[in-house]
């Protein structure tokens, strides 16, 4: 009796090495991953919702002063080359398109970013974030 109990120690060790190498190692390739996804989604819409406002800060100067400051409004095209240069300015890695589009007083800024992930390839990232004009509020 004890002679077969001497061959069964060490099971246990065993069992513990298997269940971490099958259950904790993808549990925290898991993890890794969607902390970059996480982290990535963030860097995007902090960088969108920074070129949107800036792009929506652009008066138009010459109905600013022709008015004497009583009309503000957006100038579009200046405001979607200043939209365009934030976002190159940003420098993200792995984005690889963005458009910018002007409607009124909003600005909204799309983009698509790659992000490549430990274990699992890569992931595909799209977002959308806007800014309107507002003035003396």
């Amino acid at each position: 009796m004890i002679a077969w109990r001497r061959k069964q120690e060490g099971q246990v060790l065993v069992m513990s090495a298997l269940v971490m190498a099958f259950l904790f190692l993808p549990l925290s390739i898991f993890v890794i991953d969607t902390a970059l996804i996480e982290s990535a989604y963030a860097q995007l819409g902090e960088t969108l919702q920074a070129s949107a406002e800036d792009g929506a800060s652009s008066i138009d100067e010459t109905v600013y002063r022709t008015s004497n400051g009583k009309t503000v409004v957006l100038d579009a095209a200046r405001a979607k080359t200043v939209a365009d240069r934030s976002m190159v300015a940003s420098a993200i890695p792995g984005l690889k398109s963005w458009t910018v589009s002007v409607q009124g007083l909003r600005v909204s800024v799309t983009a698509t970013m790659k992000v490549d992930l430990l274990i699992l390839g890569s992931a595909t990232l799209t977002e959308s974030r806007a800014a309107s004009l507002v003035y003396g509020q």
